[in-house]
């Protein structure tokens, strides 16, 4: 584990494969601090259901291959990204989601990062501009800068169950 961790939304690591989404460079610079270990990486666990159907969506309109879409999952399922139970922060992605409008899988993200005290990077531009203001900790993958990022304690320790 390393000293920095952030959470990261769908729209942000799908940007790691689809190369037509504008602020591909950030989620680059942020997929590569991570695979160097500089990084650590939380979501909750609708991550993974998220990326699948961003994938299948990419395969129907002709973005990606069938091919290239199985093998990011392949690829998603390798990285080390710890994966949350959303059970714990439910009540607090309800209450974002109300009071900034937003649904409540965006907010299941914004949750887990308010309940972890994590800057949260988003690639969705219509997410970040309705939040960040009122968010600072929420963050444009755009703006990722490694050296900005706050050294992070470690809430496992204090007995917090999170999955892989």
């Amino acid at each position: 584990m390393s000293g920095k961790r952030v959470v990261i939304d769908a729209s942000a690591a799908l940007k790691w494969r689809l190369r037509d989404e504008e602020a591909t460079e950030g989620a680059d610079s942020l997929l590569d601090d991570f695979l160097a270990g500089g990084l650590d990486l939380l979501t909750p666990t609708l991550f993974d259901y998220e990326v699948a159907n961003a994938l299948k969506t990419a395969v129907v309109v002709n973005r990606l291959t069938e091919a290239e879409a199985l093998d990011a999952i392949r690829d998603f399922g390798e990285y080390q990204i710890e994966r949350c139970d959303i059970w714990p922060i439910q009540e607090a992605a309800v209450q974002l989601a109300l009071q900034h409008q937003r649904s409540v899988y965006d907010a299941a993200y914004m949750a887990l990062a308010q309940s972890e005290r994590l800057w949260f990077y988003t690639g969705d531009r219509r997410l970040f501009n309705a939040v960040g203001k009122a968010l600072p900790w929420v963050k444009w993958i755009g703006d990722y800068e490694y050296t900005a990022i706050p050294e992070s304690v470690s809430r496992r320790k204090q007995g917090r169950q999170v999955d892989k």
